[in-house]
């Protein structure tokens, strides 16, 4: 991991500073076991929580995935930033003055570098537009006709663009940004008969799009009066990407962190008008459907998730493409459907936040939602229909991992087509089979790897090691040769390298020493998250050591006995002579008896 120019003083001092609980908790919805918190891990899928934070030691670690190490591991993980990035952004936040850390990791990160501040120029100049009195005059109208406040405006730094093909891009020229950087930023188009590029933005309501690190990404923009597209987003670009960014999370993350809940819809206004009613837990897609980018999103903040999408086919449709991606991850999701001829923005003005709370209490689960809208369809179509359905909903439930919840649904859906259970229970195999599937409860998302075992003497001395039960006598025995496992070894050299002048280790050192280490840094955090049991620390101690000891003085002996059998086939009496003398001296020290003379091992 290159750090840049950043000097390890200002290193430390950002670290020191930090609170990895405060800030793995913008990140992750945790809660307390122990001493350490817990939660369900960022970077990979699952259902029972086993992300592990220790405020003592400032470090995390996952004992699903293997993830581990400290603040700036999981800032550089969680959000893609580079060391010095991650440094630099960390430091601002804790009032740390961070030197610039000098070349930049390559072309994209420089132009992604420069997008940073066009980006947020570009969201002041649509702000600026959005007040002016003629220029904003229509824009401001079509926002109040939307119930959309002022205070809400300024939050969400709502703003608009002129209807002029080139607006933005004299008012951008002439703050010395160049015409390349605003292609680049998806702000301008090429022209195709001509040279030259238009705005790609006119005539529209503009929605800055902020990412989890408080950077403009990208713009949505909703058209006045009429003309297509309704909607426009910018395209995907350095700093850009839909399918990974959902609207509106930045402002909804510490909601959403508390409640352990999301509500997910599909627009700007949407979003904007359910933050304005108090429900700020809302975040929205940017017109796409939901990925498996998007899930893995949600899964660091939010154990249950709310899907609100217009009671239209569109909508259905939207809500069972989440089919897919919600069932066993370890999310529990709703489906809000609302009265016809309602969409989000218009019911919570009309109804209030109380009666979406109604409608989220009463909601089914998107499996439910998913088996009623299957069920519907076999009830009123053939007999042909009826059965297509039946595949359609056992296509479903074999989506469950859970083989009750399979069985009681399987059952439900019995008694609704008027099927034998016997019939549906006989046809779910064949039609796992005929997919290519496995059945689900043989399946699993993420295999949680076994915690390591490694030599259990080895294992069990760096695990003492790390939780600071070796005394400075017992560091001294410590030699790296002697631990077979590479890691154990390496971790061994790095805690000699730690000293304090008392002889101990010093381990938050340590720990930050080998956090970015690609081998070691897991182990480290696993080893320091574990809670082993000894009876007698003290005693277990001086066992792994003289186990050691034996080890190496018997590895040491192989090692002669084999240069002493090559010696004697290659006729290197000398030599030969020489590794004897060494055998016989070490076969005498194990035996515990003074040596006697020469003995030959070889040739007894």
């Amino acid at each position: 991991m290159g750090r840049g120019l950043i000097s390890e003083d200002v290193i430390n001092q950002v670290r020191d500073r930090a609170d990895i609980a405060e800030v793995v908790g913008h990140h992750v919805s945790l809660t307390r076991a122990g001493q350490n918190l817990k939660g369900l891990c960022p970077f990979h899928q699952e259902k029972s929580p086993s992300f592990t934070v220790s405020p003592s030691r400032q470090i995390f670690h996952c004992f699903g995935c293997g993830a581990g190490g400290n603040v700036f591991t999981f800032l550089m993980r969680i959000t893609g930033a580079n060391f010095p990035e991650t440094v630099r952004e960390l430091g601002q936040k804790l009032g740390i003055n961070v030197p610039d850390s000098g070349p930049s990791a390559g072309p994209q990160a420089a132009q992604a570098s420069r997008l940073e501040p066009l980006n947020q120029a570009v969201t002041a100049w649509f702000q600026q537009n959005l007040r002016d009195g003629v220029t904003g005059a229509t824009a401001r109208d079509y926002l109040a006709s939307r119930g959309i406040h002022a205070g809400t405006i300024d939050r969400f730094e709502i703003g608009c663009a002129p209807a002029e093909w080139d607006g933005l891009i004299k008012a951008l020229s002439k703050q010395d940004f160049s015409q390349s950087d605003l292609a680049a930023a998806g702000l301008t188009v090429a022209r195709e008969h001509a040279s030259g590029a238009y705005d790609r933005f006119r005539a529209r309501v503009m929605f800055p799009i902020t990412d989890l690190r408080k950077r403009v990404v990208g713009f949505g923009g909703r058209i006045l009066g009429e003309g297509t597209p309704k909607y426009l987003n910018s395209p995907d670009t350095p700093l850009f990407k839909k399918g990974q960014t959902l609207y509106a999370l930045d402002l909804a993350r510490e909601a959403v962190a508390r409640l352990k809940t999301v509500i997910v819809v599909e627009g700007y206004f949407d979003a904007v008008a359910l933050h304005q009613a108090g429900l700020t837990h809302t975040v929205a897609t940017l017109g796409t459907a939901l990925t498996a980018e998007h899930i893995q999103v949600l899964r660091r903040f939010a154990s249950k998730v709310v899907l609100l999408f217009d009671p239209d086919q569109a909508g259905v449709r939207a809500a069972l493409r989440g089919l897919d991606l919600f069932v066993n991850s370890g999310i529990g999701v709703k489906v809000v459907t609302l009265p016809a001829g309602e969409d989000p923005d218009t019911y919570v003005r009309k109804e209030g936040p109380e009666a979406f709370a109604r409608l989220e209490e009463q909601a089914p689960s998107l499996l439910d939602f998913s088996l009623e809208h299957s069920l519907s369809t076999a009830e009123s179509g053939t007999i042909e229909g009826r059965i297509r359905s039946v595949d359609d909903v056992l296509r479903i439930l074999q989506k469950s991992e859970h083989p009750i919840e399979r069985e009681e649904r399987i059952r439900v859906v019995a008694e609704r087509l008027g099927i034998s259970q016997q019939r549906l229970i006989e046809r779910y195999p064949a039609l796992v089979q005929s997919e290519g599937r496995r059945p689900a409860a043989a399946q699993s998302i993420c295999p949680t790897p076994a915690t390591f075992k490694g030599v259990s003497e080895e294992r069990d001395l760096v695990y003492l090691l790390l939780h600071g039960h070796l005394t400075p006598a017992d560091v001294q025995r410590l030699r790296p040769e002697a631990f077979s496992v590479p890691v154990c070894r390496f971790l061994v050299e790095a805690a000699l390298n730690h000293l304090d002048r008392d002889g101990r280790v010093g381990l938050r050192l340590l720990l930050d020493a080998v956090a970015d280490h690609p081998d070691c840094g897991s182990l480290a955090t696993e080893l320091s998250m574990r809670e082993d049991h000894f009876d007698d620390v003290r005693a277990h101690v001086a066992g792994c050591l003289e186990t050691l000891d034996r080890k190496q003085a018997e590895a040491v002996f192989r090692d002669l006995i084999a240069r002493l059998k090559a010696a004697e086939r290659e006729g290197r009496v000398e030599d030969a002579r020489m590794l004897n003398a060494q055998v016989n001296e070490l076969r005498m020290q194990k035996a515990g008896r003074p040596s006697t003379g020469m003995l030959s091992l070889v040739k007894e």
